[in-house]
């Protein structure tokens, strides 16, 4: 596998192609950073596409939309941007198929998809767009009102793990939007569009809900609802809105659920359900009353029959790339960046005292000052040194007004007395000469040397008044503050060492001595000579806790620990009548782990074994003990 050459794109290595099409293609790729086993879905339009004004606003718009979209039923934007005049956007990838390829899939098997797994992959699609559809800024408060418009099989992924993804919000619609939709042109697919569409009226969430319930449809019925020999004829059929019931072409289907689609379906878009939320809501209660065995994973499971071979193959092709030696890529990365970084035309350039240029003359010639923090930062004998070197060219008065006398007089006075006890003359001599010259004309340059001498003081003594007072960029006072506390930071340095992780993934959570720390990319601090334990938590597995007790010395500064692969949890849900007064919350003890959650609640994961809880109302002041057994699989109601 590293004898193989990768394209590499930007900051991304291109593993292989998922889909080339005529205006996009999109690729599986691996981030060349820190996080470098980050696995990315990039979708790379081609460039004379990134080039036409029309297309890059509608991107831009795509973004607006989705960029700040963050729900575990939407699939995830990361990054976007431009490399080598093609524009592109970095999502996350899903590892699985979408529905088209599910329902494709059972059709060759002569198979329909259960009922209990169809409404729940439909419940997780209304969770996804409920949270699109009510999505507000959060800087400004106002709402996006988006509306996908373009549901369909092809837009739902299911990961081989069980999880439910929307992708595509392409020809979304928002209030962001920079232009309206031009007139003659249908954005989505004509088999689901929904009637107020053909008859011209303003799209809500409504329309994205006869969407979806034309999918449930055909995921129930395993064909497509409306379907015609042309687009004209499909139209039609979408305009009169005739629906069959479910269970009239699958006998398997129940009636409740037949109430369900046909009112997602109603022609009259006020007939439908008020939102996305209650569509839920609505699967979600028959769901669980018609098929209370059914659990979440049970999706994982139905997946991994029908893509057996598929999930092989793929973890075959994914354990080959954690083989590839990317550092010489990353190093390619970084060059091109400093390459263009060098070429840019607004680059800064390498001037040593470019940036304090008409601002503050120390007096000090520029074959004196190699870095430009010098000219600011006085070391305590060099700085002195330099100082004197300088006044032996040029006579020094003490000013009258300068801001910070105090430190500035008697910088001034040690520099007078050097000057004085070399050269064997008064220093009150020496400061009528050189009043006399600044009577002549001279008195500015003077001034405003010891202005500098001045400040010279203030900085070896206070640095950050000074910074702020001249105006010195940020970076540089932190060059400055880096300097001044050269010793504070070695020491600093030496106390503290770190821990990197291999196989981390932004779902762990790690903790260290039983307490949760943050990480930097794959990397945490921790105090050196201290004990220290790890254990890693991941939802929906089984903590991991090394066995062996680690501590970083001076000597070993850095720890490197490769994470297994985490066990799944077997779980089971949990969920509670709904008549606890206000204010009660169950307390459980979850794998050494204190949880408290407000009473009521449904479908809460749990992995499978026996419990001791308490059922508390600290506004009551009661308090009772509850012994209650979760089975794989099974739901436990607690009353």
């Amino acid at each position: 596998m590293n004898d193989k050459k990768f394209e590499r794109f930007g900051k991304y290595l291109i593993l292989d192609h998922l889909v080339d099409g005529g205006m996009a293609k999109i690729c599986r790729a691996r981030f060349l950073g820190e996080q470098a086993n980050k696995v990315v879905a990039i979708k790379m339009i081609q460039a004379q596409f990134s080039k036409d004004p029309s297309f890059v606003q509608m991107f831009e718009d795509e973004l607006k939309v989705t960029f700040g979209l963050l729900h575990p039923n939407i699939a995830q934007v990361y990054d976007y941007g431009m490399v080598d005049e093609q524009l592109y956007t970095a999502m996350e990838y899903v590892d699985g198929a979408n529905l088209k390829q599910y329902l494709d899939r059972l059709r060759a098997k002569n198979f329909v998809f259960p009922v209990e797994i169809s409404t729940y992959i439909i419940s997780q699609v209304c969770q996804g767009l409920h949270y699109a559809h009510t999505f507000t800024d959060k800087l400004t408060g106002k709402p996006f009102n988006i509306v996908h418009r373009d549901i369909s099989p092809h837009n739902i992924m299911l990961t081989y793990d069980g999880a439910v993804k929307v992708i595509d919000f392409g020809i979304a619609k928002a209030d962001s939007n920079s232009e309206n939709t031009q007139a003659g042109t249908i954005k989505g697919k004509l088999s689901y569009l929904a009637p107020e569409y053909l008859d011209g009226l303003e799209l809500d969430h409504r329309y994205d809900q006869f969407a979806v319930g034309i999918t449930l449809w055909e995921l129930l019925c395993s064909r497509k609802l409306f379907k015609a020999t042309n687009d004209l004829a499909v139209l039609k059929l979408v305009q009169a809105c005739k629906v069959p019931a479910p269970s009239s072409i699958n006998p398997n289907v129940p009636k409740e659920l037949d109430q369900i689609v046909l009112k997602a379906l109603a022609k009259d878009r006020n007939q439908r359900f008020e939102n996305m939320d209650k569509f839920n809501r609505a699967l979600v209660k028959f769901l669980y009353s018609t098929y209370p065995d059914f659990n979440a994973t049970d999706l994982g499971y139905f997946a991994n029959q029908l893509f057996k071979d598929e999930i092989t193959k793929d973890k075959e092709k994914f354990f080959e790339y954690g083989k590839i030696d990317i550092k010489p890529y990353i190093e390619d990365a970084s060059k091109a960046a400093n390459s263009v970084l060098e070429k840019s035309p607004t680059a800064p350039k390498s001037e040593p005292n470019h940036q304090f240029k008409n601002e503050i003359d120390l007096g000090i010639q520029k074959d004196e000052v190699k870095d430009p923090t010098e000219a600011l930062v006085l070391d305590d004998t060099k700085s002195r040194s330099k100082l004197t070197q300088h006044t032996n060219r040029s006579k020094v008065v003490r000013p009258r007004s300068v801001e910070g006398a105090t430190t500035a007089t008697s910088t001034a006075s040690r520099v007078r007395r050097r000057k004085g006890e070399a050269s064997g003359k008064s220093k009150v001599r020496g400061s009528q000469t050189t009043s006399r010259r600044n009577d002549k004309g001279g008195g500015k340059s003077v001034f405003m040397m010891v202005a500098g001498l001045a400040i010279a003081g203030v900085v070896y003594t206070k640095s950050d008044i000074l910074l702020e007072m001249i105006g010195v960029s940020n970076s540089v006072k932190k060059q400055a503050t880096r300097v001044v506390a050269n010793k504070n930071i070695e020491n600093e340095i030496l106390q503290e060492g770190s821990i990197h992780f291999g196989n981390l993934d932004s779902s762990m959570r790690i903790f260290i001595n039983g307490k949760q720390v943050d990480t930097v990319g794959i990397k945490a601090h921790f105090p050196l000579d201290t004990p220290f334990s790890v254990t890693i938590r991941k939802k929906g597995h089984k903590k991991h806790e090394f066995q062996k007790t680690f501590k970083l010395t001076s000597a070993q500064p850095r720890l490197n620990l490769a994470i297994p692969e985490l066990e799944k949890e077997r779980v089971g849900l949990l969920s509670t009548s709904q008549n606890f007064t206000s204010g009660s919350k169950l307390i459980i003890d979850i794998d050494g782990e204190r949880i408290e959650k407000v009473l009521p609640f449904n479908n809460m994961r749990v992995p499978a074994g026996q419990y001791e809880g308490v059922i508390a109302n600290p506004l009551l002041g009661t308090e009772r003990k509850v012994l209650f057994e979760i089975k794989e699989n099974k739901r436990l109601f607690l009353e």
